[in-house]
């Protein structure tokens, strides 16, 4: 088991093992690895690699072939592979800060129903910050469908819950 200081996200994700980041459908194993590798980040390591390429400007996007941009690719990716829906769910729940972070937002990003069905689910978990997770996996969903839910989520015992539900309803309803 490595620390949290052994385990800089910014050199692990450079590691030709982590993930192959070019375009096209990164394999189960490789979001698998992934995840591995962002284990034990600290909030600014895994911030870092949150961060949206959505949020740069066209005159300020990373260069294709930086770290920026190809991380930004693997936790942009809409998963298709059914088989990892368990394991992003599991990375959520997992008490790892940084990869239940990127896990939630890879399941709000699928079009795959089980996702959602899950992320749905974790809204109604007994861990405040899984259900704090999946309202925010929800808002990367961009599903209106879930605004039922989500609006339920603004009445849970937790403020963070309450805040995530809140960016969640505002995330779906402004695409």
């Amino acid at each position: 088991m490595r620390s949290r200081e052994s385990a800089p996200a910014a050199a692990a994700i450079t590691s030709s093992a982590i993930v192959q980041f070019e375009e096209g459908q990164a394999s189960p194993a490789d979001i698998r690895a992934f995840l591995e590798a962002v284990r034990g980040s600290n909030a600014i390591q895994c911030e870092i690699v949150l961060q949206s390429f959505n949020s740069w400007s066209s005159n300020h996007a990373p260069d294709r072939d930086s770290l920026a941009w190809r991380v930004t690719m693997v936790t942009h990716r809409r998963i298709t592979s059914p088989e990892l829906v368990p394991d992003l769910v599991t990375a959520m729940k997992s008490g790892d800060a940084c990869a239940a972070r990127v896990a939630a937002r890879m399941l709000g990003r699928s079009e795959l129903q089980p996702a959602r069905r899950e992320l749905l689910s974790a809204l109604g978990d007994s861990d405040a910050q899984v259900r704090q997770l999946a309202a925010i996996g929800l808002g990367f969903s961009n599903d209106s469908t879930t605004s039922r839910q989500l609006v339920g989520a603004l009445a849970d015992r937790d403020a963070r819950v309450r805040a995530a539900a809140a960016w969640a309803l505002g995330a779906v309803h402004e695409h």
